[in-house]
């Protein structure tokens, strides 16, 4: 079962490719958000070199003292990097969620190498019949991402119940993401369905993201006497490397057009 609370995270971040920057909160609906990236290297068409990636975004609501509207769908883009994921080990969902968690051992069953992001959540819980009056119960988790073959990323949540209101690792099932390449931008898309977000844990609350930082590591494999990147980077842009996040949240724990709003976070990171 999944479990992925959704507000979102923090503005600034300094990595290894410098610094990242970003207008301040956009508002959408009830929520206000945040969202950076950064980069290690640049490379360039020609030669393109091995990177990692971290992602760094931010949620809250609007309203003082309340909590964001949970999240239905994540959207980046991000400019000058592509992803390898068909020449890596993959690690499915039905590999993680199967056989109830393969007795406990949930995403231990992945084979070595599927994992290529790792990170972590903060979020708050609530009942949609507070509608979204804060703080709500916190609630942290681990959020561990793998390779799931070409074009495709299966995210999962790690918690205890001593960090998460009583729910525990296998409360939200693996879910997956897409990932997709427009040109030189790469662009990932990561619904929420409803066990991460607006019925976090299958047990009717709002899952509402406060921070979340995921870092995409630095990795390669040999195939065809070729060292091959999971994330490469193909260069930037006049020294500067675009991003964008698009965010959709609902008001409902039954989305739709009519109780869900998003905005867009753009902002680049240096080359």
């Amino acid at each position: 079962m999944r479990w992925k609370p959704s507000a979102i995270m923090v503005a600034a971040c300094l990595f290894a490719a410098g610094a990242a920057f970003a207008a301040g909160p956009v508002a959408g609906g009830p929520n206000t958000y945040t969202g950076n990236f950064a980069v290690a290297g640049a490379g360039s068409a020609a030669k393109p070199v091995a990177t990692s990636l971290v992602e760094t975004l931010g949620m809250a609501n609007a309203t003082s003292g309340d909590v964001g509207a949970p999240l239905v769908n994540i959207k980046t883009t991000t400019y000058g990097v592509k992803a390898n994921g068909q020449y890596f080990p993959k690690c499915t969902v039905s590999e993680i969620n199967g056989d109830n968690g393969h007795n406990g051992k949930w995403n231990g069953v992945c084979p070595k190498g599927a994992l290529v992001a790792t990170g972590s959540v903060h979020a708050a819980l609530t009942s949609p019949q507070a509608n979204l009056a804060g703080p709500g119960a916190p609630c942290s988790l681990g959020l561990w991402v793998y390779n799931a073959g070409a074009g495709k990323l299966t995210f999962f949540f790690t918690a205890s119940p001593a960090s998460c209101d009583g729910l525990s690792t296998g409360a939200a099932a693996a879910w997956t993401g897409t990932v997709t390449q427009a040109g030189k931008t790469m662009i990932t898309n990561v619904p929420e369905p409803a066990d991460v977000s607006y019925n976090a844990g299958n047990i009717g609350l709002f899952g509402s993201l406060q921070t979340e930082k995921l870092s995409f590591k630095k990795m390669t494999v040999r195939h065809a006497g070729k060292v091959i990147p999971f994330i490469e980077s193909m260069g930037c842009q006049k020294g500067a490397r675009p991003f964008s996040v698009t965010y959709m949240a609902t008001t409902s724990n039954s989305p739709s057009s009519a109780n869900e709003s998003g905005a867009t976070v753009k902002g680049s990171s240096k080359c």
